[in-house]
């Protein structure tokens, strides 16, 4: 098989895959699975939340979430589980992320599963936050829960399992304590 046809056998199979994936019912129920409309907000908000993040576009992010969000860091920090409004949970991020010079997101593999009004979402992500030359970078998968409201679907929870760290775990103080001086 020639270089071409092989590229092209797995540039198909993928496009097989990913339409599969996108357009497979959630549920066997006929009427109450998801649709690709449905799928295709879903994941944007997984992505967006980081993505805007990132970006320090706070309105934005806060768009995504329920007005109550549950958040479980504990794989990555331990402590609790804990629940929260949407602007306690966005004023923690912004205590903390502006003192990072850098923050990147990368949000892959969403899976979207449900139906009707639930949805959860599976991903891998990859965090690293920069200061300087220094760097702290996560790696694990996400899981969201998403609820479906009267404004679209938005997320009501999300957790981290964290696979593997690299770089310098000290950058969260020193981020937070940029932050806290910014603001002195």
């Amino acid at each position: 098989m020639s270089l071409v046809t092989r590229r092209y056998v797995l540039a198909s199979a993928v496009s097989a895959a990913m339409i599969s994936a996108v357009s497979a019912p959630a549920s066997s129920a006929p009427g109450d699975a998801l649709t690709v409309e449905d799928r295709i907000v879903i994941a944007e908000a997984v992505a967006g939340i980081g993505l805007y993040a990132d970006l320090r576009e706070w309105n934005r992010v806060k768009s995504y979430f329920a007005a109550r969000v549950t958040t479980d860091y504990t794989s990555l920090f331990g402590g609790e589980v804990t629940t929260s409004g949407r602007d306690s949970l966005i004023a923690q991020w912004q205590a903390l992320l502006p003192g990072f010079d850098a923050t990147q997101h990368l949000i892959t593999n969403v899976i979207v599963e449900g139906a009707e009004k639930h949805a959860v979402a599976r991903s891998h992500v990859r965090a690293t936050h920069w200061i300087g030359s220094r760097f702290w970078t996560v790696g694990g998968s996400y899981l969201h829960r998403l609820v479906r409201t009267s404004e679209g679907w938005r997320v009501k929870a999300i957790s981290i399992r964290r696979l593997y760290e690299e770089g310098d775990r000290a950058l969260l103080t020193a981020a937070a304590d940029r932050v806290k001086a910014e603001a002195k």
